[in-house]
C-alpha cells in the first residue's frame, strides 16, 4: 500500500532509489468505495439519517522525476493531483463536492545531494507525515483515517466565529445550521513551504519546514493589531529493523480572523498561537503483525484584546494495530480524543471530547490490487461535533478538511465496501 511519507520525506530521502530515475514516473492510487453514512444522536436538534454514497478515498495521480547533475547533486520535482472517481471537478454528487484539481496534493522542486535535500512549494508538512507514518489504513484514507481525529480540535463556543475560513494554514470553520459546537482546528494540512530534509545517519533523521508569512497585514485591522501568519513544523525520526518513532512540533503564528466570541462582544486581537506536539512509534511483532501508537498535544492561545487570553488543551491518541493471513489482512483502529481544557474564559466547554472505532477487511489480489469492507462508528460527546474528514464526511457538503456542520453529540457511522488499486 503506498504511504505517503511527505513529500518532505523526499520519498523518504533515505531511499536511495528513489533518486536513481532519471526518466518521469507516473504514478497514482484509484480508491473507490459504496458506503451507508448516518449520524445518529445529536444533543439537540436532528442527525443525518441513513443514506448511501460512491467516495473516492483520496484517490491521486502524480508525475515525478530526478536529473543527475553530478558530483552526487540532483534536481527532484514531484506534481500530485487529487482525482474524484465519483463526479469532475466542481460537482455535487451524493451531496459531496468533487475536489479534482492540478496540483492540489504534494508537489514540489528541489534539490538533493550528501547534504540532504532542500525543496519548495505546496507540501505535506512534517506533522501530517508523522500522522501518516503511523497510519495503518492504506494511504492513511477512508473513513477509518486517524485524522478524523488526530490534529484536530473542537473549539466550539470558545472561538465562535473567530477561526477564518481561509488562511495560509489549512483550517476551516462553519457557523450556522443550529449547531451548538461549530469550530474545528486542523494541524495536519498541506501549505506551501521550504523545507530541509536531513541525510540518515544510524537510523535517525530530521526534517524542518518553514511557512512563510506573504499573508502578513499591511495596515491594522479591528482593534490595531497587525497579523503576521508563519510557521515552523519540525520532526525528529529514529527507524531500526522492526521499530520505528518519530516525533514532530508545530508552532503557528497569528492563525484565525478578528472576530467576536460566542456573541461576547469581545474580538480577537488577531494574536492567536497553535503549538501542537505529536509523537508515534510502530513495532513489527513479526512480518504479518504490526502495531501502532499516536500521541496527540495541541495547546492554542487565542489573545484578546481585552480580559487576557484564552488557552484551550487538548490532548488524543490513536492504537491501531494490522494483522496479515496470507492474501487476506485485518486493521482495527482506537482513537480518543479529550475534553478541552479552558482557561481565561467563563464557561463551560466540557463534554468536548470523542471516541473513534475502525475495522478493515481487505483481500489483496496481487501486490497493486485490494478489496475491502470498512466500519467506523465516531462516538461523539454532547458539545462535540467531530466528523470524518475531508470529502469523507457524514454530514452534506461537509468537505472542508473536517469542518463542524453536524449537530453536536451526533455520531457518525459508515459502513463501506471498495476496490483500491496502486499504479
Amino acid at each position: 500500500m503506498q504511504k505517503k511519507l511527505i513529500a518532505l520525506a523526499v520519498a523518504g530521502l533515505a531511499s536511495a532509489g528513489a533518486f536513481a530515475q532519471s526518466n518521469v514516473t507516473i504514478y497514482g492510487v484509484a480508491d473507490g468505495s459504496f458506503e451507508s453514512v448516518s449520524a445518529n444522536g445529536a444533543s439537540s436538534g436532528t442527525g443525518y439519517a441513513s443514506r448511501t454514497r460512491i467516495a473516492t478515498n483520496s484517490s491521486l495521480i502524480g508525475f515525478k522525476g530526478t536529473e543527475d547533475l553530478g558530483n552526487g547533486l540532483k534536481a527532484m520535482f514531484q506534481v500530485e493531483n487529487q482525482i474524484s472517481l465519483d463526479g469532475p471537478s466542481g460537482t455535487t454528487t451524493n451531496s459531496q463536492s468533487m475536489g479534482n484539481g492540478w496540483n492540489t496534493r504534494d508537489t514540489f522542486v528541489g534539490l538533493s545531494g550528501g547534504f540532504g535535500a532542500v525543496l519548495a512549494g505546496y507540501i505535506s508538512t512534517p506533522q501530517r507525515s508523522t500522522a501518516a507514518k503511523y497510519d495503518l489504513m492504506p494511504g492513511a484514507t477512508g473513513s477509518g483515517s486517524s485524522l478524523n481525529m488526530i490534529g484536530r480540535v473542537n473549539l466550539g463556543g470558545v472561538a465562535q466565529g473567530a477561526l477564518g475560513t481561509t488562511n495560509n494554514f489549512g483550517e476551516s470553520t462553519a457557523v450556522g445550521g443550529g449547531q451548538s459546537v461549530t469550530n474545528n482546528v486542523g494541524t495536519i494540512f498541506r501549505s506551501q513551504a521550504l523545507a530541509y530534509v536531513t541525510p540518515v545517519f544510524n537510523g535517525f533523521n530530521g526534517v524542518i519546514a518553514y511557512v512563510p508569512n506573504e499573508n502578513r497585514d499591511n495596515t491594522a485591522t479591528g482593534t490595531g493589531y497587525k497579523r503576521n501568519q508563519y510557521g515552523w513544523n519540525a520532526a525528529a525520526n529514529y527507524a531500526n529493523g522492526p521499530i520505528n518513532v518519530s516525533l514532530a512540533y508545530l508552532k503557528l503564528n497569528d492563525i484565525g480572523a478578528i472576530s467576536a466570541i460566542g456573541g461576547a462582544g469581545a474580538p480577537f486581537s488577531g494574536d492567536q498561537n497553535h503549538t501542537n506536539w505529536l509523537l508515534g512509534a510502530s513495532y513489527d511483532l513479526s512480518p504479518s503483525t504490526k502495531v501502532s501508537f499516536m500521541y496527540d498535544n495541541f495547546k492554542g492561545k487565542l489573545g484578546l484584546s481585552a480580559g487576557g487570553e484564552v488557552e484551550v488543551k487538548r490532548n488524543a491518541f490513536y492504537l491501531a494495530g494490522k494483522q496479515s493471513f496470507g492474501a487476506n489482512e485485518i486493521v482495527l483502529a482506537y482513537m480518543k480524543n479529550g475534553d478541552n481544557k479552558v482557561s481565561g474564559l467563563a464557561g463551560n466547554f466540557g463534554n468536548s471530547g470523542a471516541q473513534a472505532w475502525s475495522l478493515r477487511l481487505a483481500h489483496n489480489f496481487s501486490k497493486r490490487t485490494q478489496a475491502y469492507a470498512i466500519y467506523t462508528q465516531i462516538k461523539n460527546e454532547s458539545n462535540a461535533v467531530y466528523d470524518f474528514n475531508a470529502i469523507d464526511s457524514v454530514a452534506p457538503a461537509g468537505t472542508g478538511g473536517g469542518v463542524g456542520t453536524l449537530n453536536a453529540g451526533a455520531d457518525p457511522r459508515v459502513l463501506g465496501v471498495g476496490v483500491r488499486h496502486n499504479f
